[in-house]
């Protein structure tokens, strides 16, 4: 493609034979656009935001694709597509980013026009926009593309120096006991964990595609190898019920060794049966306590919760939560997109149409 006479070269990007220059530009991007749609937000630092480029799967998701747009030599956008390989088999989750420089060039559209390719290549039907800030340019653009906004979700912060640890002191409820783990489940209890995952299905999702798989023993272990492959820690702390031994309650959080500034809070989810006890409150101030003896350096946890789940918002408020901003999932089909391309007068030009390469879950 060209743009404004000079030529625009669009090319797979290969992480694991990227250049360091080509890679802190491509997190140059990167961190400008968190930091327009998200003022305040801690930026990735770029050894973490390297070695995951490097690699061909996401920690979280799975498989990943991933462009770069170049002029002149340099790099003015660049955009990745990442594939579930577990869940909604047919959704894809693409991210596009482009130097605000060079926006409504087109630039945005033809890394889109990549996106759409691969993921028809590779079976996908939907497209999900998954981290669009309500009321932000990217939410406007992905809209003249014909996405619709499929659920809200409610992103919550933690500022460990402003909270009153007195919060985290939370008294673990009769009957129950907490277990705590970093890296891997005991082998004791992981049947009963990967059986207690499963209750996140609970959750509410709106009218998103995407669908939590089943839990079972093996994909515990294997998503513990993946994370652990990636230089990440997984911790959980679990409430179990003493007569049965059947774990009750969960909150999990993946650590990245190369940042403590922040932190995301994943999975947090009580079995129905034992829920309006306390227990989601005593899990999630017991991964304070932990978190803060731990790291003293700790700055932020970040969650992100389904706005109608005012149950587990309340929660996170308890131990120090506050709302930091409001995120909506956005859907359309590869074909509807495809389409919506053909016609680029209708797209308000190339926007910032993505938040980070964090996929929370709260």
């Amino acid at each position: 493609m060209t743009s404004n006479g000079v030529p625009v070269e669009i090319r797979p990007f290969i992480g694991a034979e990227a250049d360091e220059a080509e890679l802190r530009r491509c997190h140059e991007l990167f961190v400008a656009n968190t930091q327009r749609t998200f003022p305040g937000f801690p930026p990735q630092p770029f050894a973490s935001f390297a070695a995951r480029m490097r690699s061909e799967r996401s920690l979280q998701l799975g498989l990943r694709s991933a462009w770069v747009a170049r002029e002149g030599g340099s790099v003015i956008g660049f955009a990745t597509v990442l594939y579930s390989e577990h869940a909604s088999p047919d959704l894809a989750v693409p991210r596009a980013y482009v130097d605000e420089a060079h926006r409504r060039r087109g630039i945005g559209t033809a890394l889109l026009r990549e996106i759409v390719a691969d993921a028809r290549a590779r079976g996908r039907t939907t497209l999900c926009h998954e981290q669009i800030r309500i009321g932000s340019e990217g939410e406007g653009w992905v809209r003249a593309l014909g996405f619709v906004d499929t659920q809200n979700r409610s992103w919550q912060m933690l500022h460990v120096a402003s909270v009153d640890p007195a919060l985290w002191d939370v008294a673990v409820p009769a009957g129950f006991r907490l277990v705590r783990w970093a890296d891997a489940a005991p082998d004791d209890l992981v049947a009963a964990f990967a059986k207690a995952r499963n209750a996140i299905a609970d959750a509410p999702t709106g009218d998103s595609s995407y669908r939590e798989p089943e839990w079972t023993v093996e994909r515990v272990r294997e998503v513990e190898a993946r994370i652990r492959a990636g230089g990440d820690e997984l911790r959980f702390v679990v409430a179990v019920h003493q007569d049965t031994g059947d774990v009750a309650a969960l909150t999990g959080l993946r650590l990245d060794p190369r940042r403590v500034d922040l932190c995301w809070q994943r999975d947090t989810a009580v079995v129905g049966g034992h829920r309006g006890r306390g227990l989601g409150r005593a899990v999630k101030a017991a991964m304070m306590r932990w978190l803060v003896a731990d790291i003293p350096e700790l700055g932020r946890v970040i969650t992100n919760t389904a706005a109608e789940n005012a149950y587990m918002i309340r929660v996170n408020e308890q131990i120090g939560y506050v709302h930091y901003a409001d995120i909506g999932v956005f859907e359309a089909s590869v074909e509807q997109v495809d389409a919506a391309l053909e016609m680029p007068a209708a797209i308000p030009g190339p926007r910032r149409e993505s938040a980070s390469e964090e996929e929370p879950v709260g």
